[in-house]
Parts: C-alpha cells; sequence; structure tokens
C-alpha cells in the first residue's frame, strides 16, 4: 500500500510538471463547481476574461462547505497569495516571537579603543536589517570604547547557501527590489537608495545610499525653473550592469527645482560592498577608523564576541512582507524555516520541504503544491483555491488567528488594498492578500458581510492579460457581492 501511495503521488507529480510545461491540457475539477454570482459573470463578460480561467472559494468561517466553489480543486498561480502559505507556516515553525540576530566579533578584543585583528560580521538571515540598525551597532561598538579596527572587516554569510539564480530571468529587470535575492547578511533589502533633491544644485540633486565605491553615479538630470507637473517631473534612472560589482547608476530626464524631494529603490553592485562601506561611513562618521578592508569568510573559532544585534520580532516582520508583499522578505523567512528544521546552510529545497511536512502534519491535502521559494515571484508555484481555503479555515480556529488577520492589507486602508473597495460600506471589511504576475490576479483572506458573517475568500485568476485591471474588477465584484449577500 505505501509504495502504491508513493507511486500514486509520483504520477500526480509527474502530470503537474507536464501541466505547467504545456505538455498536458488542465483536467477539469472534480468538485462539482457552484454557480458563479451573477454579478461575477456580468463583470467577467465586461472585461472578456473567461471563467475558465477563474478559481474561486468562498467559506463561511463557521461553516463546513463552501458557498461558492468554482474550479476549487485546480492548480493555479498563486502569485504572492503564496505568501500567506510563508506566513502560516513561520508563525507555525518559528512562532510569532522568533527572532534573527547579527553578531559581530574580533579577533581580540579591544584594548585601548583598539581591535588587533580582524572584526567579523556574522548574519543569520534577518530579512529586515537596516541602515539604522547598522547605525545603532555602530553606537554601541562606541560605548564598547571600539576607535580603530586594524585588520579587516570578515562578512560571514554562510547561514545560507549561495542563491545562484539570475535576479533577471523572471523579467529581465534584475535592478528593481522585487527581484532582488535573499543573503543572510543582507542590508536594506538589497536595496540602493536614489535621491533626487531638486532643490539642491545640479552635482547634489542626485545622491545615493550606501556610499559604495565601487558603484559610479552618472548624473545628466536636467533642473528647470518651472511649476512642478506631470511634464516637469520625470527622472529616468537607469541601472548599467546591476548584478555586477561595478554596476552604474544613470540619472537623467526632467525635473522640476518646485518638485519635492523624493526617493527611488534599485539593486546596484555587490551587497557585501554595500553593507562594508555603510559600515565603514557609519563608523568613521562616529570617529572610529578601519586600517583594512572587507572579505568574505568564515567566523573563527576563538574569536570574541563584541555585540549581537536583535531583530524585531517575526509578527512585526510578516506586516511589512503583507501589505506590501516584500519578496526578498518571504524568501529570507523561508530559508530561515529550512536552517532552523534542516540545518545550515539553508537552500530553497530544504525550506520547500520543511514547509511541505508542515501542511502535511496540520492536516492539510498539500497534493499537488509548489511552494518554490515562498514569495510567489515564480513560475512554478501552484496551489488550488481549495488548499489556500482550507488552510485559512485552520488559521482562523488557531491560536495565532490574530497575527494573520493583522498582517493582510485592509480594503480602501492600507497595503496593496488601499486604493481598491474604498467608496462603499465594504471599505475596510476584507483583509486580503493580493497577487499579481504577467497573466495573474490573485486575492485571498477573510471579509467580514454587513450581516455579521465571516468568510474566506479565494481568489486565483490565470489568463492572459488578466492583470491589467480586469481581474481586479471581477474580484472586487465578487467582494461587494459577498458583502452584502453572505
Amino acid at each position: 500500500m505505501l509504495m502504491h501511495a508513493q507511486a500514486q503521488r509520483l504520477l500526480r507529480r509527474l502530470a503537474l510538471l507536464l501541466l505547467i510545461t504545456g505538455i498536458l491540457p488542465a483536467s477539469p475539477a472534480v468538485m462539482a463547481d457552484t454557480p458563479l454570482p451573477g454579478a461575477v459573470k456580468a463583470e467577467l463578460d465586461r472585461q472578456e476574461l473567461s471563467a475558465a480561467e477563474l478559481g474561486i472559494w468562498v467559506q463561511a468561517v463557521d461553516s463546513d462547505k463552501p458557498l461558492i466553489a468554482h474550479q476549487a480543486e485546480r492548480l493555479f498561480n498563486p502569485a504572492s497569495v503564496m505568501k500567506l502559505v510563508t506566513t502560516v507556516a513561520a508563525l507555525d515553525i518559528l512562532g510569532p516571537t522568533y527572532t534573527w540576530k547579527t553578531e559581530f566579533y574580533a579577533d581580540q578584543m579591544p584594548v585601548n579603543g583598539v581591535v588587533e585583528g580582524d572584526l567579523y560580521i556574522k548574519g543569520y538571515g534577518d530579512p529586515w536589517f537596516r541602515s539604522e540598525d547598522l547605525w545603532d551597532v555602530v553606537r554601541r561598538l562606541k560605548e564598547l570604547g571600539v576607535r580603530e579596527i586594524r585588520g579587516d572587516v570578515i562578512l560571514d554569510d554562510s547561514y545560507f547557501a549561495p542563491i545562484t539564480t539570475d535576479p533577471g530571468e523572471f523579467d529581465n529587470r534584475p535592478d528593481r527590489v522585487y527581484n532582488a535575492l535573499p543573503n543572510a547578511l543582507l542590508l536594506d533589502n538589497r536595496a540602493v537608495r536614489i535621491a533626487i533633491t531638486p532643490h539642491s544644485d545640479d552635482d547634489s540633486a542626485v545622491s545615493t545610499w550606501p556610499p559604495n565605491p565601487r558603484v559610479s553615479l552618472s548624473n545628466s538630470l536636467n533642473l528647470v525653473n518651472r511649476p512642478c507637473r506631470n511634464s516637469t517631473n520625470r527622472p529616468v534612472i537607469d541601472i548599467r550592469d546591476s548584478t555586477a560589482a561595478s554596476a552604474e547608476i544613470k540619472v537623467g530626464g526632467t525635473v522640476s527645482r518646485e518638485c519635492s524631494p523624493h526617493l527611488y529603490y534599485r539593486v546596484a553592485g555587490d551587497p557585501h560592498d554595500a553593507f562594508f562601506h555603510a559600515f565603514e561611513q557609519l563608523f568613521e562618521s562616529a570617529g572610529g577608523t578601519i586600517k583594512g578592508t572587507w572579505r568574505k569568510g568564515l567566523l573563527q573559532s576563538g574569536a570574541k564576541k563584541l555585540l549581537t544585534h536583535d531583530s524585531r520580532p517575526l509578527s512585526n516582520y510578516l506586516w511589512l512582507q503583507n501589505k506590501w508583499s516584500n519578496n526578498v522578505m518571504a524568501r529570507q523567512i523561508m530559508l530561515t524555516m529550512g536552517a532552523e528544521i534542516e540545518g545550515t546552510p539553508a537552500t530553497e529545497l530544504k525550506a520547500a520541504r520543511v514547509v511541505d511536512r508542515w501542511a502535511r502534519e496540520r492536516g492539510l491535502d498539500w497534493d499537488g503544491a509548489v511552494v518554490e521559494n515562498g514569495s510567489g515571484l515564480s513560475r512554478l508555484s501552484r496551489l488550488s483555491p481549495e488548499q489556500i481555503g482550507d488552510m485559512l479555515q485552520s488559521v482562523w480556529r488557531s491560536p495565532f488567528m490574530a497575527e494573520v488577520m493583522a498582517t493582510l492589507p485592509i480594503a480602501g486602508i492600507d497595503g496593496t488594498m488601499r486604493k481598491r473597495l474604498d467608496d462603499g460600506a465594504i471599505r475596510g471589511h476584507a483583509h486580503i492578500k493580493t497577487g499579481t504576475l504577467r497573466d495573474v490576479r490573485a486575492g485571498a483572506g477573510f471579509l467580514l458581510a454587513q450581516s455579521g458573517r465571516r468568510y474566506v475568500v479565494v481568489m486565483l485568476h490565470n489568463e492572459q492579460g488578466v492583470q491589467y485591471g480586469g481581474g481586479t474588477r471581477v474580484q472586487d465584484a465578487l467582494m461587494e457581492w459577498l458583502y452584502e449577500n453572505g
């Protein structure tokens, strides 16, 4: 029987692979579909979209059967709705108070303010280690009396295995922050902040952080003395060779001197360069000096711990991850689960195995599910509306229901739902994690109907061009109908 079950599982996975590659046509759902509400069918017609490419699961949290089940067992690409899986799994596996550490060691304890030898910085995958955190570390080093480092700064990111994926393979935009790759020692989500301050003169109107000398800045911005409007506020930012250590940031276009300062974020250069030079500048601004440079390496046994920086708790990070759909945070959290359960160095394969076992231990039917990297930035990820719906039903009954709910964007109020359903009675009544890729529009979460009954809602739509607004309108039609009739 065991071998038969394993064979069946292998056949299902083979069928999924053939489906993904287009060799095998999608099979019809086994579950009998319930009729779609008239408002949803009408909106599909208006948007010229097909119900055959849409999956829906709607069920009251106090019910044992769905109100709407349309292609509920079919596997879809869920886009960033996948972050719900990362959220629920992390709360169960790591716990809401889990924190990440970043450790600072030296070959020798400082004597008269001098560290003879090297300084070591070891990362453990903090998904939100910011320049502000690095400044706090510098302040604490100053309190310890450290004013000079005579060796090198050794950056140890060995907690995660190297991610060798090409960040541009998804959409040929490796400079976009949503494509940033994970790293166990990550500063500012791997982003370079590009500040345009049009009130300054031409030379200082553009600045970047971190101060990476191997990344060049070319400023040909045209500052004009005209009122600030769309036609006079058009900077153009181009990143050349973004993944190379010697990347170039080119800033051009036209901006009025009357426009307000603005910040832009791109990925450019080597993340270790960025980390070291940010640390170096902050340390020197506090009166310190570093004689050496940086290099990658491992923390040496016998090194003396100077301090540990502890992150904010996981529950805070999940709020940031889901409200604004932060991909690299989700990937860092996934890898952390892999490291904690299967050991270091963490890999995406280890993390996927951990989540698969977690789902089955939670009693979820996970057959055919493909999680890949936990962020939803994937062409291979697959989940069914029913799988997501069952997981959210279990969340409602779990001790961490409040934590999950608090992370979800609120219709008409915040996050990626702030501009949707913002002008009617439904405003504030839907907590929905959104997801968008090319040919994918998705959403899932909880909705409180005007009757006072709360529902789990899952909407997965995979159709050419669905991301251009039509899919959003179909989803909104369903949620408005459910709010009024649920």
